[in-house]
């Protein structure tokens, strides 16, 4: 076996792996990387992020032409073609993946499963790679849910959607989060009858139940069926076609489709790495870590999805640089999340949240006033027939926001201006002075800050360069 020595080793090529192996090396170490056999890039860019947005710009799309009657613009005779649409996802993702490969080229990269045989060496292959400091950026793997006969009657998952040369004429979603609220669309435009099951009151479950309401109300009025309150019992075959028992409201039910999509969440991937030999306590959903993204080990560190604390691709970028910064810095830094939670859904309409929500505020005991403005009152909404959706805004008693959700048209790109304010820590009234276009969706920031400006005595912020923390 033969035995190599570097300052820094990560297990994972993905996001938070180059992220972390590119500040190390701008840092003089010397850096190797050591990952599967699959394809080199990442979740993102072959499973994940990219190919799941081409497939539901595809969607958008599709939407904008059944619905231009609306805007005085008729359309007959539109075709999805699913392979075409899935050809073109494979041409984009080639092209990211190529870039992505040709910078992953330039550290040395050991292909296998690795195992860590002691606190600071891992094999793979015929290698032995001894190491100062280490990262575990594994990433993570599809949950499969523990529910009787979904096995043995098969399902789809995400990755077979990004890949499907041809949909289902029908299929239940199990489940209701980010994954299935973005490809129950991309799967109802391309044809397909759709039923959403989500075990919990709303879909979107882990987000305020109002962001949940409003995509239901859009999603049934669209023709997709959503199920709330399931309690999942089994799942089995029938006559050829593939059917779930459930208990709804009390009530047994069954539902039955051609294809079932299990989209129940990922989980940590964490499994015969040997991190009992390396030292490194780890649980089914993710690596321990402290705040400074040490595991139980000091000299290995973690970040991306393998922590499960927030699986977006910049929370992993910035880990994966944190973590490299204090391997090899003079001094640790605590990682900070009170930004890095903002994130995006892509689903129409659109979601963006950035700060406290109103269900975190009530768990943490922080007290609020909050309003709202939907956007079938704004201008540029109602020109676009873009009417769907809300904003919504808190703030404390002083007039400093709290946190601001957007459901609607473009909430991926309008949150940033959200994500700026609490940065600077604005207030309401920073917001009234800041001068918004007419007529723009962004201008619809300013109703829900005037309501809640004429509540307080909130004075504007006047410096800027202020840090959120």
């Amino acid at each position: 076996m033969q035995r190599k020595e570097f300052d820094f080793c990560v297990l994972g090529a993905g996001s938070a792996g180059f992220a972390a192996a590119t500040r190390a090396r701008e840092l003089g170490k010397s850096v190797a990387f050591v990952d599967g056999t699959g394809p080199l890039s990442g979740l993102c860019i072959l499973q994940g992020c990219m190919p799941g947005k081409t497939l539901v710009h595809a969607a958008d799309v599709a939407r904008t032409v059944r619905n231009a009657g609306s805007v005085g613009i008729d359309v007959s005779g539109y075709t999805f073609n699913v392979a075409r649409v899935v050809h073109r996802k494979q041409c984009v993702i080639d092209e990211f993946a190529h870039d992505r490969v040709q910078k992953l080229e330039e550290f040395p990269m050991f292909r296998g499963a690795p195992r860590f045989v002691s606190s600071h060496e891992v094999t793979v292959g015929d290698h032995a790679i001894a190491a100062k400091k280490f990262l575990i950026s594994t990433g993570s793997v599809i949950n499969i849910a523990d529910i009787p006969g979904l096995r043995e009657t098969g399902f789809l998952c995400s990755d077979d959607i990004l890949d499907a040369q041809i949909c289902p004429k029908s299929v239940i979603i199990m489940g209701g989060g980010a994954v299935a609220a973005e490809l129950c669309q991309y799967l109802f435009q391309a044809g397909t009858e759709t039923t959403i099951l989500q075990r919990s009151a709303h879909i979107l479950s882990s987000e305020d139940s109002d962001i949940g309401e409003c995509l239901r109300s859009v999603f049934e009025r669209d023709g997709i069926r959503v199920v709330t309150g399931v309690q999942f019992q089994r799942v089995e075959s029938f006559e050829g076609r593939k059917r779930v028992h459930a208990i709804v409201d009390g009530e047994e039910q069954s539902f039955v489709a051609d294809e079932i999509l299990a989209a129940l969440g990922r989980r940590a991937n964490v499994d015969n790495f040997g991190f009992e030999d390396a030292g490194v306590e780890y649980t089914r959903n993710g690596v321990l870590m402290n705040e400074y993204l040490q595991t139980s080990n000091p000299d290995i560190y973690a970040a991306g999805d393998v922590t499960g604390i927030w699986r977006l691709l910049h929370v992993a970028v910035y880990e994966g640089k944190l973590a490299a910064q204090n391997a090899f810095g003079p001094e640790k830094q605590p990682a900070r999340y009170d930004l890095q939670r903002a994130r995006v859904i892509f689903s129409s309409p659109q979601v963006g949240i950035v700060g406290l929500s109103e269900r975190r505020a009530r768990e943490q005991g922080v007290w609020y006033d909050k309003a709202t403005f939907p956007f079938c009152e704004l201008g540029k909404a109602i020109v676009m027939d873009a009417r769907d959706g809300f904003v919504k805004m808190l703030c404390d008693k002083e007039g400093k926001i709290l946190g601001i959700t957007y459901v609607g048209a473009e909430a991926s790109d309008l949150i940033h201006e959200a994500i700026a304010l609490l940065y600077f820590h604005a207030n309401i009234r920073d917001v009234l002075a800041i001068p918004h276009i007419h007529p723009t969706l962004a201008e619809i920031l300013t109703a829900p800050a005037e309501e809640l400006a004429a509540r307080t005595s909130a004075e504007p912020f006047q410096r800027l360069g202020y840090a959120w923390g």
